[in-house]
């Protein structure tokens, strides 16, 4: 959607969207725009792209949920991609409720300070609601709405345990935006599936598995970007290739 009258060149341009560029101050999401080269654009199943499928007001939804993410300058994956799978699977709930969708870009951000929480990266909603110039009762009304709304259908906001695989999806994009370096890692996690471990431990030294074979890519960036030691990242490297090679003499391990 296009609005000339947003004359604001303040832009954010967020990747794996087609293209689009969000103005930082209002939300405006301007198409036409070149795409953004980066690892979401190959990523599997990303719940804020929609289809020819999704409804108009599903689109909706998912329009405001990519500004309020980039105005708060939160990474695609995976606060956004928690939220709008949350928009997608409960769109009965939100679409039916008149007190949510008829504040639709309160009730967004108080999903992502929900989201957020469950992660444990709690931005409180006096700060969201000051970085969307929203008014702060407002979204803290919806918050409490939009639990309650959840509760009474036996549901909650709730993440899944991030994986070896989604930490190296969040965290490989800052490294290296090699595709086949990332889909190597991603293939290697695949191969050592269910063979225990701490998962960001795991993500970081299948990377640096993948890397140690074709780039010069530091077991110390790898670290530093992870927030783990250089050592841990050098002992799950280790591990993993132990495990490839066993996986390479009786076959890959079971699922």
């Amino acid at each position: 959607m296009k609005n000339h009258t947003c004359d604001n060149t303040n832009f954010i341009y967020p990747e794996g969207l087609g293209g689009e560029k969000i103005c930082k101050t209002c939300g405006l999401v301007i198409d036409e725009t070149p795409p953004f080269k980066g690892y979401t654009q190959w990523t599997p199943e990303w719940h804020s792209n929609w289809n020819e499928q999704d409804s108009e007001t599903l689109k909706e939804w998912l329009t405001i949920l990519r500004g309020v993410s980039c105005q708060l300058n939160l990474p695609n994956y995976p606060f956004r991609e928690e939220a709008a799978r949350t928009i997608r699977k409960q769109n009965h709930l939100l679409f039916r409720s008149q007190k949510l969708s008829k504040n639709k870009r309160e009730t967004v951000a108080a999903l992502m300070h929900l989201v957020l929480k469950e992660y444990d990266k709690m931005r409180s909603i006096k700060e969201i609601s000051k970085g969307l110039n929203l008014d702060n009762k407002m979204v803290m009304r919806q918050a409490w709405l939009l639990n309650k709304t959840l509760k009474s259908n036996g549901e909650n906001v709730k993440i899944q345990r991030k994986t070896a695989t989604d930490y190296l999806l969040e965290y490989a994009g800052k490294i290296t935006e090699s595709r086949e370096l990332i889909i190597s890692a991603k293939n290697t996690l695949q191969t050592i599936r269910r063979a225990g471990g701490n998962p960001i431990g795991l993500a970081a030294g299948a990377l640096y598995y993948s890397c140690k074979k074709k780039t010069k890519i530091s077991k110390e960036k790898i670290g530093e970007t992870f927030g783990i030691s250089d050592r841990t990242v050098y002992t799950n490297e280790a591990r993993i290739r132990k495990l490839m090679e066993k996986s390479e003499i009786i076959g890959p391990l079971p699922a």
